[in-house]
């Protein structure tokens, strides 16, 4: 996974073209050095030749053929890295003396320089031919002198010469491969600890921010600069989700009261009220009743999320609350000729009845009011990840343990796009307004209840309708 990231990453790739750029401007260098070092290498062969020869023909010139003869006795003697070879040719080019066999055949490529093949004896048998550099001068008495070298030598050297340069170039680039590599990997690693704390936040946790000591520790870090960054706007933008959660909360709060004084009075009102008047103070006591469900979600709501509401998690049988909240809608979807099937599997499990009834009921309440006359809306509890969320969510838990309730219907549904709309407070989908009437904070006390409990909202489509899973992971 992390190695898949790695080569995948932009960090690796800029790294790979800047390895790629310095290895060019390596092999570019190493070229220079070697077409430098090739020249003035050849040309100190060329200018070693030149002395041997003109050595050679002082020789010559003093002694003769005996003074040159001994000459040629002397260097074989005194060199052993580099070895010379020589040869005095008459006027026919026959040869007179030397440690060439005879005169060769040779070609000129310019400024008196020669060269030539001759086959040379290895092991006291075995004859292979090798390239010889040679130069010439003719003597005052019609002789020829011919002082030459071996390629064998030189080619050599520069082939070693070459190897160190063409290992040097592999090694920069191998070596500059696996620093990009470790560069990457060091950089992803603390990039996975800054996208972990950011999922995290994503999740719904707003509180959460990025652990500045898991990154370098230098102030002028890019990374620490960019967490202390994203550190300050999550704190500006939890203000900002705190005060329009307060705005709302303190509304709810204030107006409860004059609602619920205006409720009252209407009640008092309406029993003292003429008949055509009753019908119309009813409807306005159902209105404040509407509104004053309202903002008691709302500050239910807001005291879930804050922790302010008392929880009492006991444990009891789903089974049997699940029941509860089919047998309280079972009059509605029989009024409407839904077909309301139950499969309930016996569970303990410790949880806020109170909340989680409310929960369930409003996720039933909600397929019912959505599902046309003559659908049908399934209600399931199950044990084990019989839908594959384990697997989905990415979490380690023990699957067997894992218990599911769902509810299944044949309505209207919801656009894939909007699932985590409709968990915000207010929000309802434009053809579920025409449809029935709601305030838009059902889902939003269910998401509430289930962070509380840990469980898992999930959204899927059922084409047609809805389904509506709480996943609690063993």
């Amino acid at each position: 996974m992390i190695l898949a990231k790695i080569l995948s990453s932009y960090t690796f790739r800029a790294a790979l073209a800047t390895v790629l750029g310095i290895s060019i401007v390596v092999l570019i260098v190493m070229l220079a050095v070697y077409s430098l070092f090739s020249y003035n290498y050849f040309n100190a062969v060329h200018d070693g030749l030149s002395i041997e020869l003109e050595r050679f023909s002082e020789a010559y010139e003093q002694g003769g053929l005996p003074a040159a003869n001994h000459f040629i006795d002397q260097r074989s003697q005194q060199f052993h890295v580099v070895q010379f070879a020589y040869v005095i040719a008459d006027q026919d080019l026959e040869k007179i003396s030397g440690s060439l066999k005879d005169w060769p055949e040779y070609r000129e490529y310019g400024d008196g320089w020669l060269n030539f093949e001759m086959g040379i004896l290895q092991d006291g048998s075995a004859s292979r031919e090798q390239d010889f550099v040679a130069v010439t001068q003719l003597m005052q008495d019609g002789n020829h002198l011919l002082v030459a070298r071996s390629d064998v030598e030189v080619l050599a050297y520069v082939s070693f010469v070459t190897g160190i340069l063409f290992r040097g170039f592999l090694v920069t680039v191998v070596l500059g491969a696996v620093a990009a590599f470790i560069v990457t990997w060091e950089f992803q690693r603390r990039l996975d600890n800054i996208n972990r704390s950011i999922k995290t936040i994503m999740a719904g946790d707003l509180s959460a921010r990025l652990k500045i000591s898991q990154l370098p520790r230098d102030e002028g870090s890019e990374l620490q600069q960019l967490a202390i960054n994203l550190n300050v706007m999550l704190d500006r933008i939890q203000d900002l989700m705190d005060g329009v959660k307060q705005v709302s909360d303190n509304i709810a709060h204030d107006l409860r009261t004059p609602l619920t004084r205006l409720r009252n009075d209407l009640v008092s009102f309406q029993k003292d009220c003429s008949t055509n008047e009753f019908d119309r103070v009813e409807t306005l006591i159902a209105e404040a009743d509407d509104m004053l469900a309202t903002f008691n979600a709302l500050l239910r709501i807001a005291r879930i999320e804050l922790g302010e509401t008392r929880t009492e998690k006991v444990s009891l049988a789903l089974d049997k609350l699940i029941e509860d909240v089919a047998e309280l809608y079972e009059p509605l979807a029989l009024e409407k000729g839904i077909h309301l099937q139950l499969e309930l599997c016996p569970i303990e499990c410790v949880v806020d009845r109170n909340l989680l009834f409310q929960a369930c009921a409003n996720i039933v309440d909600n397929a019912i009011k959505y599902t046309p006359k003559d659908g049908h809306v399934q209600i399931t509890l199950s044990q084990g990840d019989q839908y594959g969320f384990d697997h989905q969510l990415g979490e380690g838990g023990n699957q067997e343990a894992s218990v599911t309730f769902s509810v299944i219907d044949s309505g209207c549904g919801i656009e894939q796009s909007n699932y985590k709309k409709v968990l915000r407070r207010f929000y309802r989908e434009e053809n579920s307004r025409s449809l029935q009437p709601g305030n838009g904070l059902g889902l939003s006390l269910v998401a509430a209840v289930a962070k509380l409990h840990d469980f898992q909202l999930i959204f899927r489509p059922n084409d047609p309708g809805l389904q509506v899973h709480l996943h609690m992971q063993g």
